[in-house]
């Protein structure tokens, strides 16, 4: 009897971690991260930074994104910027239609 409850017990608790796990949380292990705005904010974004080195960026990704009502947040990255190998980390706050309210240079 003593067994048959713990069984469920432990059960719970398990799914428990197991949701606080796996909750979107990025550690930087190089994952895509947490991706939650719409496709168009995210569109939006990178082809707002690419627009900023003329075009001629040599690779761009949304490492994450964050949906909010008022203006989803989305990180890019874009690399082989101004002509190197640089790359560089932008915050792009779009609203969800797909309109870039602000940009940021965040990191290097």
């Amino acid at each position: 009897m003593n067994n048959a409850i713990r069984f469920p017990i432990i059960a719970a608790a398990g799914l428990a971690l197991t949701a606080c796990a796996t909750d979107g949380y990025d550690s930087g292990s190089g994952s895509s991260g947490l991706r939650d705005a719409s496709s168009a904010a995210e569109v939006a974004c990178t082809t707002a930074v690419n627009a900023n080195y003329g075009g001629n960026v040599k690779s761009i990704s949304v490492t994450s994104s964050e949906f909010s009502q008022a203006n989803s947040m989305v990180m890019i990255k874009a690399g082989g910027v101004r002509g190197g190998t640089s790359t560089e980390t932008w915050k792009c706050l779009v609203s969800n239609d797909g309109t870039v309210e602000e940009l940021t240079v965040v990191g290097q």
